[in-house]
């Protein structure tokens, strides 16, 4: 017995490609929005956090003039990379510098958490608070000053990275941040999600 059928666009494949199919049945089904009928779908960030392979860590230290504050990342040495987002903001003069490839050692281990609470696994990736040792910070791969020594309250400084940045394997990485001025709050949150490289 034959097969017949119609040709379709590329758009329709596409759909057809991301739908459902119902093994029982052999019926094709997408998972739409209700009101609009375009098709639902999430990012890959999102997915991540729905497989229980997305995690965060956030801190606030109170720095005074010229004053620093160190935090290491730590990669694992296995095929599961860590994709890396971070927010950073203060509420005055503030910079911050990201390195690579330190050989410095951490002071204080910190705790990261899992985004979905109901998941039991952890992360890889290892977050220390403070650094010593070591003889270098690593090669400088993104550096960002910002703020106003004035009006602290209503123009705090923000920094943002939109795209993810695949860290390393193996790897210490020092995420630094430096005060321009007294009684500076920052802040730092870090998200990431591990994700085995495909090749």
């Amino acid at each position: 017995m034959g097969w017949d059928y119609e040709p379709i666009s590329v758009a329709e494949s596409v759909i057809i490609s991301a739908a459902i199919v119902d093994p029982m049945s052999a019926t094709i089904s997408s998972p739409t929005d209700d009101v609009t009928g375009n098709l639902i779908s999430i990012d890959q960030a999102h997915h991540e956090i729905h497989d229980g392979d997305h995690f965060f860590y956030t801190d606030s230290v109170l720095l005074g003039n010229a004053a620093t504050q160190d935090y290491l990342i730590t990669t694992p040495d296995t095929t599961k990379y860590c994709h890396l987002f971070f927010v950073l903001d203060g509420s005055t003069i503030v910079q911050w510098d990201l390195y690579e490839s330190s050989d410095k050692l951490g002071t204080t281990p910190q705790t990261a958490f899992n985004s979905n609470r109901n998941s039991l696994t952890a992360p890889t990736l290892a977050i220390a608070k403070g650094t010593s040792g070591g003889t270098t910070d690593g090669t400088l791969l993104q550096t960002y000053k910002c703020g106003s020594s004035t009006a602290q309250a209503k123009s705090p400084t923000l920094s943002r990275n939109i795209d993810e940045i695949i860290l390393k394997r193996n790897t210490k990485y020092i995420l630094r941040t430096t005060s321009g001025a007294a009684s500076n709050l920052t802040n730092v949150r870090l998200t990431w999600y591990e994700h085995v490289n495909a090749t």
